[in-house]
């Protein structure tokens, strides 16, 4: 059988196999050491002998000619980097299709819809779920804040001995979200769930001492109601009187982080805390985010409670769990986008 590989990588072989039996090495001894058939050797040594270096040489691999130059090839997957709508397409969404009619419209050549997609595999292409992007997101202002912003927060904490947390609120339904699980060909399993809109909502902080050198997770539920600013404030608090110090909190900028009663939070508590705006639409700043990905997608995936007090049962006990493990924590600190502190990675 041929051994793998481009022409110009067999040539190159063929070349170094002669070479050393010239210098005088065995024929297995070659074989062993390219990690091909001895008789592949022999054959290399007999072209040699009756056509010289010419019959080493690469001259192609006999079959269907090319449809495409590798040029126009190169030009193709370069395609696939911009977006769908600057070739006149409606919708972001590269498909065979799209890819077979924007070819034959440029080089006149017919491709299958088809066979794009295994075109596209053999070049180590790969057919994905786009991440969403909100629109509004400034990566300039993102770099931006990260460069300054977040090395001044950490030098004001360490200058103050004050701690840091970082603050996010979600909720989890009734209705889980539904991931794939294993079941018999053609059988659909079936997850008998309560329809009703009953939920639980959490607010957690992710902190740090002054020292940096470990993490806590603060948390608090509420069943069938959300964090309002008024129930954030509470939250902070709450927050404040199991933390002694100083504090600079961190968050986005959501309804429930304005307001009247964030604004008397503020004032009541300006000895003790500080809050600092992360940027616009950058949830993964926040190291918070990556506990509602994995409270919802990995262990409450496919979670069907009777009622909403078995479902807060649940989420209590898994947040429980994090919280008591230092290396949880520290892999949600790692799952964001945050740079961590020095210290916390010693």
């Amino acid at each position: 059988m041929r051994k793998a590989g481009l022409p110009e990588e067999l040539e190159h072989r063929r070349y170094l196999a002669v070479g050393r039996i010239l210098e005088g090495y065995t024929t297995q001894e070659v074989a062993e050491f390219l990690g091909v058939d001895p008789s592949s050797v022999r054959r290399w040594g007999s072209i040699f002998k009756r056509e010289g270096v010419e019959g080493l040489r690469a001259h192609g691999v006999p079959g269907r000619p090319r449809k495409l130059t590798r040029t126009e090839e190169k030009i193709v997957l370069r395609w696939l980097k911009d977006s769908p709508i600057e070739h006149g397409f409606s919708t972001e969404l590269w498909t065979g299709k799209r890819v077979a009619q924007v070819i034959e419209e440029e080089f006149g050549v017919h491709f299958s819809r088809w066979y794009i997609p295994r075109w596209l595999h053999a070049r180590r292409y790969s057919c994905q779920k786009p991440q969403r992007v909100p629109r509004q997101r400034d990566m300039q202002q993102i770099t931006a804040w990260l460069e300054h912003d977040w090395p001044r927060i950490k030098r004001k904490a360490r200058r103050e001995n004050a701690g840091i947390a970082l603050i996010d609120e979600s909720g989890v339904l009734m209705a889980p979200l539904v991931r794939r699980t294993w079941a018999p060909r053609g059988q659909t399993p079936q997850l008998s769930q309560d329809s009703r809109r009953q939920k639980v909502s959490i607010a957690a902080a992710l902190w740090m001492p002054p020292s940096r050198k470990r993490l806590g997770l603060f948390y608090k539920t509420l069943v069938n109601a959300y964090f309002n600013n008024t129930q954030v404030a509470v939250f902070v608090d709450d927050f404040l009187t199991a933390r002694r110090g100083r504090w600079i909190v961190l968050w986005d900028g959501g309804t429930m982080h304005k307001g009247d009663p964030i604004g008397e939070l503020l004032e009541r508590s300006k000895a003790r805390l500080v809050i600092e705006p992360l940027p616009p639409y950058a949830p993964m700043l926040n190291p918070v985010e990556p506990l509602w990905s994995w409270l919802k997608y990995t262990w409450l995936a496919n979670f069907t409670p009777h009622d909403v007090v078995e479902l807060h049962h649940a989420v209590t006990v898994e947040l429980q769990m994090v919280a008591g493990s230092q290396e949880r924590l520290k892999n949600l600190f790692l799952a964001s986008e945050l740079p961590p502190p020095r210290a916390l990675l010693m």
